[in-house]
């Protein structure tokens, strides 16, 4: 009772000590309730900023391939970089390339050479940051550098856009963005899948006739100075559809798959795709904006 009776005036004759205090179960549930709001609400504005920043990204590279396609029509005659019709993401290095039927192969443009030069070495710009289609991309599909060493590389590793296998050999390099300016054959349009009569040049089937006039001359661009060139794409990313008359996926935004003609404002508002147009000015189009153009068996659309 002694003892007692002197721990509690022992207490009392303190003030500054106190009982160390803690959170109890309830208020830490409470503040771990309160951060997991907070986060889920940060989380989609943080994905939004992120995929407004890459898409950002992705117009930078397109500007400059737009520049870039002017440097070249100025050294030219007025003619764009030459697209491989029948491959539009193929960048053409010496080698040889399909022709009309009937018709021998030909030498292609030693384009990948003059881009690489007019691009002063940054063909980065040639690789969207948003195309995750070849992130795992292996064998078959590699290609194997005449250099020394050999190289060993995936069909769409940037590196194969670099000095040594770029000035190394003839072999056509692949890029991560669709390129559709100036399609070329040597000696005009593959006959055997033209959609136009025989004979008549001005047009490829790869590009189909959108506007239902006829022809498909009008849906893309050869030289500066061309009408529309404001509206005809020369590049743009790798949007595409599962098959001409199923939805198309997008990379820039939400990357989903929307049948074609949807409504859905909510769905259509929060997808995108970036392009270049011929007279060198960048957009972002929405779905419902976008229409298939090319390769019926594996259409791309802008």
């Amino acid at each position: 009772m002694h003892v007692t009776s002197y721990r509690l005036r022992s207490a009392r004759s303190f003030p500054g000590v106190r009982r160390a205090a803690g959170f109890t179960l309830v208020e830490l549930l409470v503040v771990i309730g309160i951060i997991a709001v907070l986060v889920s609400l940060l989380l989609p504005a943080l994905s939004r900023v992120r995929q407004q920043a890459i898409s950002t990204q992705c117009l930078s590279n397109l500007r400059q391939i737009g520049q870039i396609c002017h440097l070249y029509a100025g050294e030219n005659k007025g003619f764009f970089p030459p697209a491989q019709v029948d491959a539009i993401e193929v960048i053409t290095g010496g080698g040889l390339i399909a022709n009309g039927t009937g018709a021998p192969t030909w030498a292609s443009h030693q384009l990948k050479q003059q881009l690489f030069r007019m691009a002063q070495g940054g063909t980065m710009i040639f690789y969207c940051p948003a195309n995750y289609l070849w992130d795992d991309e292996g064998p078959p599909n590699t290609t194997t550098s005449t250099t020394t060493p050999p190289l060993v590389l995936p069909n769409h590793d940037p590196r194969r856009f670099e000095e040594l296998p770029v000035m190394a050999d003839v072999t056509g390099i692949r890029i991560r963005y669709w390129y559709v300016g100036n399609p070329y054959r040597p000696s005009g349009p593959n006959v055997a899948s033209s959609d136009i009569p025989l004979g008549n040049p001005r047009g490829y089937k790869q590009w189909q006739d959108t506007n239902a006039d006829g022809e498909t001359r009008d849906e893309y661009i050869c030289k500066v100075g061309e009408k529309h060139a404001d509206e005809i794409a020369l590049a743009t990313d790798q949007t595409r559809q599962a098959s001409a008359t199923v939805g198309w996926t997008f990379f820039h935004g939400v990357t989903d798959i929307l049948d074609p003609g949807s409504t859905d404002a909510k769905r259509l508002r929060r997808s995108w795709k970036n392009t270049v147009y011929a007279d060198g000015h960048c957009e972002s189009k929405r779905p419902d904006e976008v229409k298939w153009r090319w390769g019926p068996a594996a259409p791309a659309a802008w």
